[in-house]
């Protein structure tokens, strides 16, 4: 049973993690608890993006109160939503193929049809498609044949591993696309997989088309445990964490000792026990208890930098990760600068109003703005 005690309204997970009373009761009916679901409880599944995970287990009476008929009408807007973007992904997957882009489905997703029943349980705000470093100029080329705009950003090439596509969807809904080069930001753990690494374990989802590859289950449980703590600060949402209760229980034995020993290797051991241990504690997760032991075990005496990411740290603790995972001072300088003066093409966009002879002091007021922001945990 979870390790869960509190009051009427929070309880404490492991002593640390707060969670409310209706979130945990969330967790309790996801697990294959009868009791009501209240108006409080439709709230809380809503803000962990659970909400359609929960309408699965609405009894007759639920379906047919208030927030139980809302609840019901949005989940069917979602299935429809998610047929279009199916439709949408696998031709943009097949075009990829046919113009020499290996590409793989991560993240949400691919889990919405790897581990998911029906693919609209799992709300994703948009798609994560991972390319070779060398690719994206081959699979930018489709993603604008085929509709998707790129807004300005930031052109990085090490203080971000990613560039983002938009595209007008069905009822004037907009889907969006994030093309990775590496795994994550942080270079502790977006250095940790490579794509071809990932690509040879890959696994087909003919949801998706026949050319569509997605990480394989391990690889696949490994970047939900790290995804949470390198761009979320460990934040605990249920969403994710219900991702990792999936995943490890479709572990073979085989597969979680490959787990462990991949974990190990890519220094992310402290991580992968982190994700799995808070879905055993919730979830009730069959046979991560398993796999928490052996994690802990392969902890025994190792110093991981992506352990000091656990719990949260502030944007300058990243920067100062990074700077130490960079192996030349050149880098590390290209770095700094990419983070304090984006393209004028950017700063532009951002300063609309500022004319061009004041865009310095443009840079200045941006820096000014930011270092707040630097200095605090979200």
């Amino acid at each position: 049973m979870p390790n869960l005690r509190g009051g009427a309204h929070t309880t404490v997970l492991n002593n640390e993690v707060m969670l409310s009373s209706d979130e945990f009761a969330v967790c309790a009916r996801l697990r294959g608890g009868r009791d009501a679901i209240t108006p409080g409880m439709f709230a809380a599944a809503r803000r962990h993006r659970v909400h359609f995970l929960l309408a699965a287990t609405m009894s007759p009476e639920e379906r047919e109160t208030l927030d139980g008929t809302t609840l019901g009408r949005d989940t069917r807007v979602a299935a429809a939503l998610d047929a279009w973007q199916q439709q949408d992904l696998t031709d943009l997957l097949d075009a990829f193929a046919r113009s020499g882009v290996d590409a793989l489905v991560f993240k949400g997703a691919a889990l919405a049809h790897i581990v998911y029943s029906e693919p609209h349980l799992r709300p994703r705000t948009d798609v994560d498609l991972l390319v070779r470093a060398g690719s994206r100029a081959g699979a930018d080329r489709v993603l604008i044949e085929h509709g998707w705009s790129r807004p300005v950003e930031p052109e990085r090439e090490l203080a971000s591993a990613q560039q983002h596509y938009e595209k007008v969807g069905p009822a004037g809904s907009r889907a969006h696309v994030d093309l990775h080069w590496k795994i994550a930001n942080p270079h502790v753990f977006g250095d940790a997989l490579p794509f071809d690494d990932l690509y040879g374990r890959a696994m087909p989802v003919p949801a998706l088309g026949r050319a569509t590859r997605a990480p394989g289950l391990v690889d696949a449980l490994l970047l939900a445990c790290m995804h949470r703590v390198a761009h979320h600060e460990d934040a605990i949402d249920l969403l994710w964490l219900w991702d990792i209760h999936l995943l490890t229980e479709r572990l073979s034995a085989d597969d979680r000792a490959a787990l462990t020993s991949l974990s190990q290797r890519t220094g992310m051991s402290a991580v992968c026990e982190r994700g799995i241990g808070l879905a055993l504690e919730l979830f009730g997760t069959e046979g991560a208890g398993e796999v928490v032991e052996q994690l802990r075990s392969a902890l025994v005496d190792a110093d991981e930098a992506s352990a000091r990411f656990i719990g949260g740290v502030p944007p300058v603790a990243v920067l100062r990760e990074d700077l130490i995972a960079l192996s030349s001072w050149r880098a590390r300088t290209r770095l700094v600068t990419e983070h304090l003066f984006p393209s004028l093409a950017y700063m532009r966009v951002r300063y609309p109003r500022w004319p061009s002879v004041l865009l310095p002091f443009a840079y200045a007021d941006r820096i000014a703005r930011g270092v707040p922001k630097w200095l605090r945990r979200s």
